[in-house]
């Protein structure tokens, strides 16, 4: 199946103004999407906020089917959330750790994973092993392995695509050997869902964080929690009201079986909706699809730009995907981000792919150590690609 690329694009009113290559920041989103947030707004104008939430009840129960189906889960295994990285906070605050016990995480860890993971480690007596990289710049699965036969290891934390680079890390293989040594394996998959398909039973992973404004073209404030039935209970989060536990007993309380035990009280309907309308936007589309389509113009647009001897492409990995990263000699990355603006390209910029994992958030970065990060999806086309490519410093 492929995707019928002008029909997507009569849905995205943004490409009639823009050219907007920064989908892993957040993408365009669809007209349904758009329409379903602002209906279920109207209806809280019209009718109030609880009763529109009460009025949309079995639709705002389905977004948690729409989420599991997605990633090949069961609904009880989903939470909703309003950014990546809480949801992926929520569960990894909640994890029983034991003092003494080491934390694994790739060089290409999201810094904002890796201030939590310092936080907790401090916090609980952890220690934090940072593992290499193999030569296509992917984590290294053998050093990994070593890491693992030595025991006393608390979780293994990876970003499947880093914020910065076009690689895919080997997450499935992670998945297996964690399994097999009986280690709790958390996937941060904010860049990867919504361009590729995601199998929680094929990854291996016992939780997984996703958000909807970046490729899955979703609501910004919106996300998602997955955490494996088998090892719910023993995870209580951090932090628990009237929706995630009950009172129970004298003094006691009973914690939600479920994974909305990471959830709380109040949320957007408006945003969960769209979330799920997104959802589903792509499933109609199909992923395999979007990723075939995805891929294709990210390898053509690293092909364009490795033709300008001005221009260097970070990307590695021996699977890649809608993120490319490169920089423009003689020109900062932050230049480079105005001009293309001053065309109507919308680019990002990132830390270099050689940055450790415990850089800084790419707001408060400065230097050469920034490149320029352009991230494409199924509803461009060639020709903006080659637009980006003709009006770059040094080319026109």
């Amino acid at each position: 199946m492929s995707i019928d690329v002008e029909a997507v694009r009569r849905q995205t009113r943004g490409v009639l103004g823009v050219t907007h290559l920064n989908n892993a920041g957040s993408s365009l989103a669809p007209g349904p999407v758009v329409d379903t947030v602002v209906g279920h707004l109207r209806r809280e104008e019209e009718i109030g906020g609880y009763e529109a939430a009460e009025e949309a009840a079995d639709r705002l129960e389905g977004v948690y089917s729409s989420v599991a189906r997605l990633i090949g889960a069961a609904p009880d295994e989903i939470a909703l959330a309003e950014s990546g990285s809480r949801a992926w906070a929520m569960a990894v605050y909640s994890f029983p750790f034991v003092p003494g016990t080491r934390l694994l995480i790739g060089r290409t860890e999201y810094a904002g994973n890796v201030i939590a993971l310092r936080q907790l480690a401090r916090r609980n007596g952890l220690q934090i092993v940072v593992l290499d990289d193999d030569p296509h710049g992917q984590l290294d699965v053998e050093h990994l392995q070593r890491e693992l036969d030595r025991g006393d290891v608390a979780l293994v934390a990876l970003t499947h695509v880093p914020m910065a680079n076009g690689l895919v890390n080997p997450a499935a293989e992670v998945g297996r050997r964690c399994r097999a040594a009986g280690v709790m394996f958390v996937l941060d998959a904010c860049q990867s869902v919504g361009q590729m398909p995601l199998d929680v039973q094929s990854l291996g992973c016992d939780v997984l964080a996703g958000t909807g404004r970046k490729f899955l073209r979703g609501p910004r404030g919106t996300a998602f929690l997955y955490v494996r039935a088998s090892v719910l209970e023993r995870l209580e989060p951090a932090m628990l009201d009237g929706h995630s536990a009950v009172p129970a007993g004298a003094g006691g309380l009973e914690v939600r079986g479920d994974a909305r035990r990471f959830e709380s009280w109040e949320s957007s309907a408006a945003g969960r909706l769209g979330l799920g309308r997104a959802v589903d936007y792509a499933l109609a589309l199909g992923l395999d699809a979007v990723q075939e389509r995805v891929a294709g113009l990210a390898e053509q647009l690293r092909a364009e730009l490795a033709a300008v001897p001005a221009v260097t492409v970070h990307d590695r990995g021996i699977t890649r995907c809608g993120i490319v990263t490169f920089s423009v000699k003689g020109n900062d990355a932050r230049n480079v981000r105005t001009r293309l603006a001053e065309h109507r390209i919308n680019v990002s910029v990132a830390p270099a792919p050689s940055a450790p994992a415990d850089s800084a958030p790419t707001g408060t970065r400065h230097g050469p150590d920034l490149v320029v990060r352009a991230s494409v999806h199924y509803y461009n086309t060639e020709t903006e690609i080659q637009r980006l490519v003709s009006v770059l410093p040094g080319t026109s």
